[in-house]
């Protein structure tokens, strides 16, 4: 492989770490578009190549939000148990299900189309945020937070943010943070990095089945991985120091552009 094209995933993939790590989300619609864009991989093999790497990056992310205490293992484990379930389901029905190669890559560009829209609008809605919601993430205790009383209501969410996290080759993070955020009223920051926790016990099952059905590109995998790693722990260190609207802000403008690109 020559030297500029694994200087160019190794960045990529720190850039895209970097972001992924701070926004919350697993940074498939980067890897993917990456690999089918730049470097014209098959949009199936691109998907199946973006599990492997998420897997690595989103690791790396979660054993710092670990350390540092921003999520609680038990309660990733519950929320990932329905992610991980909508994957299964996910795999079983696309084995006997033949999708065609540009309708995954037109529902893939709808996927992304959405989540830079809701970006940006969350971004908006983060620019208003009052006294009284500043006062409670100061005040906020993870392990007593009550999240079983709106459980049922998220339910549905996170196995289809694991379906689509299959199907797609994406974390789910687009949908789980805001479903962590908003439905079981996690501090942003906490619901951040208890979606990175359960991106990564999901990539672990999507790994494992598209290595044995799937086509995962291991070399350009490893070599996006190993810049993500970095990016992801870079990011998480200083996500609580930055105004994450402005960077909410960008990553939708990018990702509305990708999907853009995608749809011409």
């Amino acid at each position: 492989m020559d030297t500029v094209v694994v200087i160019i995933l190794l960045i990529a993939g720190f850039l895209f770490g970097t972001i992924s790590s701070i926004v919350g989300i697993g940074g498939g619609v980067f890897f993917v578009s990456t690999l089918y864009l730049l470097f014209f991989i098959p949009i199936n093999v691109a998907v199946d190549t973006s599990v492997f790497i998420i897997l690595i990056s989103s690791g790396a992310g979660f054993l710092i939000y670990f350390k540092e205490e921003r999520l609680h293992i038990k309660q990733v484990a519950i929320f990932s148990s329905f992610s991980i379930l909508g994957s299964f389901v996910s795999t079983v029905l696309f084995t006997f299900v033949d999708l065609d190669e540009n309708i995954l890559k037109m529902i893939f560009a709808t996927t992304i189309l959405i989540a830079g829209t809701n970006m940006a609008y969350k971004a908006l809605k983060s620019r208003r945020i009052n006294l009284s919601q500043e006062e409670f993430e100061n005040n906020f205790m993870l392990h007593n937070h009550d999240y079983q009383t709106n459980l049922r209501k998220s339910i549905p969410l996170f196995f289809l943010a694991g379906f689509f996290a299959n199907l797609l080759g994406i974390g789910g993070g687009i949908i789980n943070t805001p479903s962590l955020h908003i439905i079981l009223l996690y501090p942003i920051h906490n619901a951040t990095a208890i979606s990175t926790g359960i991106i990564f016990f999901t990539a672990i099952y999507n790994t494992i089945a598209k290595s044995i059905i799937g086509q995962i590109n291991y070399l350009f995998g490893i070599l996006i991985g190993v810049g993500a790693i970095s990016g992801s722990i870079f990011g998480a260190k200083i996500s609580g120091k930055i105004p994450r609207s402005y960077l909410q802000f960008l990553v939708a403008a990018v990702l509305m552009g990708l999907a853009i690109r995608m749809y011409f």
